[in-house]
């Protein structure tokens, strides 16, 4: 990131006495909850930068860590004047009136941005970082707990240039130009309209690249069984040259290249040349023809059958690959979790789906092992569930693909597919509730279908089919 962006940014978030209610870590995205209920966001990948937000949504897979920072009050801001580091300052009082100095040194320098956790007591001593390493990975200097805090010394030298309001910024989603009031406005919208667009493009294009890769796998296996089958349809042939060699093996000396001799098998008696391995003796090369024989009577049913899977499984990954491209979530291919993708993909093929656009899409399950599927594999934490209070029926799945909140006529017809979909298909006033997947939760050993959840919401529905439903939305 720009050293003058940076700098502007820290100037102009002031601390304001806020306190730090968690810290929590998701890929090499750091965000402080801080006690105005807004975040501090801090980005060590790539690209690296901080902004404050007051509507972040937390990426998936965020783990707690830092508790020491807890309640600590962030008291200074400041940019470093030789390099972009910025270094959050926290205060810290404990039930004993004891005051601890915390010091949060953002490193945004390439080649690895570092975010580094230290005590200050004098001088920084380091407490955690979200990368540690020692001299024998770096000569310079090294990150490591309970070691004085380094800074790196870099060649880079900070061309400080006036940051004139407003900025202007082009979404990569969209292409419009965004005008920013602030540079805290511009980082933020950065990070949502440059950045998680270019990860997003990256994580595709990985995707795309691994199916792309199986698929070309399947077509070199596919290749390689068709010149099997060939080599398997010489059979006959191969009986021929043996049935040949054995009346004639009177008639071989070792070391001789090839034999010609009549052809019985050919009904007016031609000539057959057939070529002999020197190194081995008649008896020998008898062997071989008729192994190769056996070899391919054998295998020629079980290439056509190896043949046909692999054409299938070439349709299969075909089809991936045009779902990946068509902008759907389909895992990276792996040795391990390929024939478990093979059965989900299968299973997803099966399921009652309802597509409402780019943003929504309702899933309906039939059965216990589609209601398992459904809940545990299929929904994402901010996808929305439901089911039925009290009565048995499917579970109903709202997927949220651009993790945005569906509106409340969305969340009725759900509540009322729920209804329909249940033992009280022909009741009024059906209790149904509905929460989040991430707090759907299937207990060790239970039987399929069944699920615990927790900060869920009850309302009452009439019952109504999928027809109608859809019938409605198309209006």
């Amino acid at each position: 990131m720009n050293y003058s962006i940076l700098s502007a940014w820290s100037k102009e978030f002031g601390p304001r006495g806020r306190k730090v209610e968690s810290v929590n870590l998701a890929h090499s995205i750091l965000r402080l909850r801080l006690s105005d209920k807004t975040d501090l966001i801090l980005l060590a990948g790539a690209d690296a930068f901080a902004f404050h937000s007051a509507d972040f949504r937390a990426p998936d897979g965020e783990q707690r860590i830092w508790d020491l920072l807890t309640h600590a009050v962030l008291t200074q801001v400041e940019m470093d004047p030789a390099d972009r580091i910025i270094r959050f300052r926290f205060s810290q009082t404990d039930i004993y009136q004891q005051n601890t100095e915390y010091l949060l040194i953002a490193e945004f320098t390439p080649p690895k941005p570092n975010l580094i956790l230290a005590r200050q007591n004098g001088e920084a001593i380091i407490v955690d970082a979200l990368h540690k390493y020692s001299y024998a990975d770096n000569p310079q200097r090294q990150i490591l707990p309970k070691l004085p805090y380094q800074q790196a010394k870099t060649t880079f030298q900070p061309v400080v240039e006036d940051v004139s309001l407003p900025l202007e910024l082009v979404s990569v989603k969209t292409g419009a130009n965004l005008l920013c009031p602030s540079v805290n406005d511009w980082l933020d919208n950065y990070y949502h309209h440059v950045f998680l667009a270019r990860e997003d493009a990256r994580r595709r294009q990985l995707l795309r690249s691994r199916w792309e890769r199986e698929l070309k796998k399947a077509h070199a296996k596919l290749a390689k069984q068709q010149a099997e089958a060939s080599l398997a349809n010489k059979a006959e042939y191969w009986m021929i040259c043996a049935e040949t060699l054995k009346t004639n093996l009177a008639n071989i000396s070792r070391g001789q290249a090839s034999l010609v001799a009549v052809n019985y098998f050919d009904p007016e008696l031609g000539k057959i040349e057939i070529p002999l391995q020197t190194n081995l003796s008649a008896h020998q090369n008898l062997q071989s023809y008729l192994k190769r024989y056996n070899k391919a009577k054998r295998g020629k049913e079980l290439i056509a059958k190896n043949i046909a899977a692999t054409r299938q499984e070439i349709g299969r990954l075909s089809g991936i690959l045009a779902r990946v491209e068509a902008g759907e979530d389909i895992e990276a291919p792996s040795a391990k979790n390929m024939i478990t993708l093979g059965r989900r993909l299968d299973m997803e093929d099966r399921l009652l789906r309802l597509r409402l656009s780019d943003e929504f899409e309702i899933v309906i399950g039939r059965k216990a092992s589609e209601n398992d599927f459904i809940t545990t594999q299929l929904g994402r934490p901010h996808d929305w569930w439901f089911h039925t209070r009290i009565y048995r029926g499917s579970h109903i799945l709202l997927r949220c693909f651009r993790k945005t909140t569906p509106p409340d006529e969305l969340i009725s017809l759900c509540c009322s597919l729920a209804a329909w979909y249940s033992k009280a298909r022909f009741s009024q006033n059906v209790p149904v509730d509905y929460t989040q997947i991430r707090y759907v939760r299937k207990p060790r050993k239970s039987p399929p279908g069944f699920v615990v959840y927790t900060e869920h919401r009850t309302v009452f529905a009439d019952p109504r089919d999928l027809r109608s439903v859809r019938e409605e939305l198309k209006q």
